[in-house]
This record gives C-alpha cells, structure tokens and sequence, in this order.
C-alpha cells in the first residue's frame, strides 16, 4: 500500500525569548480550518502557498501574494477531477509561472496524475505531458530552481524511480537513465518529501535511505540513514541540510536527533534541549527552524543557534509547514479561521543572520487527518493514509 506523508508534532519547552518571531497573514483559503502544506517563495514580495488536503476534503487551491504577504487572494488548481486527483507540492518562479505535483489519492488510479504548469497566475494550468507518469505513476513532488531547469520524481516504475529533468520549463522533460540512480531497496518516496539546497536535492524513502542529486535530478547516490522509514506511522523522520556535507535528521516517533558532517556517511546522536520534533529548516547557517502540528498539546516552533543542541521557542501555535528562501525571508504553514484570519506565518530573523544562499526547504504533513475548531485546540491524528 502507497502511504503518504504523516503529519508530524513538535513539543517547545522553555519559551523565554523573543528573538524570533511570526507575524500571522491570511491566505483567503475559501474554506474555514484550512491549513498551508507548503509556501514556494519567489522572492521579498512574491509566494505562493498551496491548501493542503486532508483526509475528508481534498483541496485544490493556492493562494499567492505580489506584496510579501500584505496581502494574499486564493485561486483554484483545476486539474480535471476534484476527487481522484491531488495536489502533492506547488513550486514557483514568478507571479505568473508555477507548477504543481498531482497525484491520485484513492483506490481509483485515473489517467491525468503527473506536473501541470500555469503561466497565467493560477488561472490555467495545464499538465505537462513528457513527464510521462500513467496510471501505473505516483508523482511526489515537482521542483524548480528557475523558469527553465526543473525536476519532478515519483516512485519506482519498471524497477528505478521515475524522475524526470526538463531544461526548458517543462515543455520537454527527460527520464532520468536507471544507471543514473543508485540501487535502492526503497519501492516509493512521500508526497512533499523532499529538500533542496542550492543544486542538490534530496528525497526520503519507506526504506529509509535518502536519495541525494547534486546535479538537479541528472545522477542520484544513495544515503543511509537511521531512520527505518522516513513516512509510516511507527518511523518518520524529517531531514535538513545547510550544504552537502552537513545535515541534521530527527526519528519524530522516537524523539531521536542526529547530525552529519559528511554527508551521510556516518550519523551521529545528538542530544537536545527544548525541541522534540517538527518539521526543521536552515534559516541561514546559523540556525535552524523548528515547528509542527499535532496534539493537543504538542504544537509551536522553535530555533537553534548550535546545530540543534539548544532551542529556544518562538510560540505555541500550529505550524504546518517551514519553507525558507533566506536566513530572513521564510513562511511557516498555519491554519484559517476563515477567509479573513490565518493561514501562513512569516518570519522575522532579529538576530540579522544575512549568510545564506538562495534554498527551499520543505516538510509537511500530507494528509493531516484531523482537527479541531481553533488553532489552539488542534490535533492531527497520525494515521497511514494511501
């Protein structure tokens, strides 16, 4: 069975500090209790966040805003069925320009999962047809580094994982060779379960190897981790890296956190103060960037100024997701309470950390389950869901 990804928690203790903050935006979602599963940022002004699905509603909506968060208005990703269809990730490069991972949730496998593209803002999008995923497919997830070079992945088909790489904004994309990619006892990745640093992107599997391009998806190695599987409901693990050599990995079910200075090669256990688990991002070399969902109690966010040895929280709020393009522009997914109040955070990097090269960082629950009315009250159930 396919499973997707879980919805992660995150327990901040000892929140002294206001060093780092959040200042709440309302994406206009058009449905009250939606909650953001990714922010793709363009630049100072310009984001796009995608709804994310659960498993009662299955959301095919954006939001996007020209003016870093101002303000944000809500659009449809009309991709032909609003039922055997969903959106896995959204990725853009303009007000104009943004593609999205479509994948089929349910039993029913219909033709049309794979990379749609729009040019118009959200208005129209339409599916990229050399990304040639059918109905044996399961798309993952899309990325693009700039208008033109990109790469989506989905799981194995005919024996190696089915990546494809275009250098021409989607209008050709080719099949990464199974000589290109390392032997993996992994048969699938997660929706949404992916990390880019710079040219370097990384995948996790049910295995629990992550699988690592340093060439934007033309040559993929393998790396294994101590992380059984990096999506069921006994082992997730989230993952994030400030280079190629150096990362930082969390086992959420155990509460384990560990670190690597090589690359993968080894991993070491690392001991930790204040941050339990969550999604985690590099917001600049010097900090990491912790935050989650789950609970009833076990929701906030938190940052790390040692690799993650002590941390310090920000809030007790429900973050959905962290995307970060800088150490001081980043997005932390959140809930609606309707049109007119939540459903992203930005961040707010007082410490002035400017060290940082252009990154997506990108880890979400994909389905959450569950919830309760408010934000504060929220609680996702950790189910298995494919």
């Amino acid at each position: 069975m396919k499973k997707l990804l879980l919805s992660f928690s995150l327990l901040v203790l000892g929140f002294t500090s206001n060093a780092q903050t959040w200042t709440e935006q309302a994406t206009g979602y058009p449905i009250a209790a939606t909650y953001t599963g990714e922010v793709s940022i363009v630049d100072s002004n310009i984001a796009w966040a995608l709804a994310q699905r659960t498993e009662t509603v299955n959301h095919q909506t954006f939001s996007k805003t020209i003016d870093a968060g101002l303000s944000w208005e809500s659009g449809s990703i009309n991709v032909g069925d609003a039922v055997d269809l969903a959106i896995a990730n959204i990725s853009a490069v303009s007000e104009t320009t943004a593609w999205v991972a479509v994948f089929p949730p349910n039993a029913t496998v219909p033709a049309g999962q794979g990379v749609y593209k729009t040019i118009d803002g959200g208005i129209t999008w339409t599916r990229q047809t050399t990304a040639a995923f059918t109905t044996a497919s399961f798309t993952n997830f899309v990325y693009f580094w700039d208008e033109n070079n990109g790469v989506c992945m989905g799981d194995k088909r005919g024996g190696y994982f089915e990546i494809y790489t275009t250098t021409n904004g989607g209008t050709t994309w080719t099949r990464t060779p199974s000589a290109n990619i390392a032997t993996s006892t992994g048969q699938y990745g997660y929706t949404g379960k992916y990390f880019v640093q710079g040219n370097t992107i990384w995948f996790g599997t049910e295995t629990g190897e992550l699988m690592r391009s340093t060439n934007k998806g033309l040559n993929w190695t393998k790396i294994a981790t101590p992380i059984p599987d990096f999506g069921s409901a006994t082992s997730n693990g989230e993952f994030a890296f400030k280079d190629d050599n150096n990362g930082v990995l969390q086992q959420t079910v155990s509460n384990v956190f560990y670190v690597t200075t090589n690359g993968g090669t080894t991993w070491t256990t690392q001991a930790t103060t204040g941050m339990f688990w969550g999604a985690i991002a590099y917001a600049g070399p010097g900090m990491l960037v912790s935050g989650g969902s789950s609970g009833p109690t076990n929701f906030g966010s938190s940052y790390s100024l040692d690799n993650g040895v002590t941390w310090t929280g920000i809030d007790l709020l429900s973050h959905t997701s962290l995307n970060f393009k800088s150490a001081t522009l980043g997005y932390g997914g959140g809930f609606t309470e309707d049109e007119l109040v939540g459903g992203v955070f930005k961040f707010t990097n007082s410490l002035g950390n400017e060290q940082f090269s252009s990154t997506k960082f990108k880890v979400y629950p994909n389905p959450a389950t569950s919830f309760v009315k408010r934000l504060i009250n929220l609680q996702i159930s950790e189910l298995v869901c494919g």
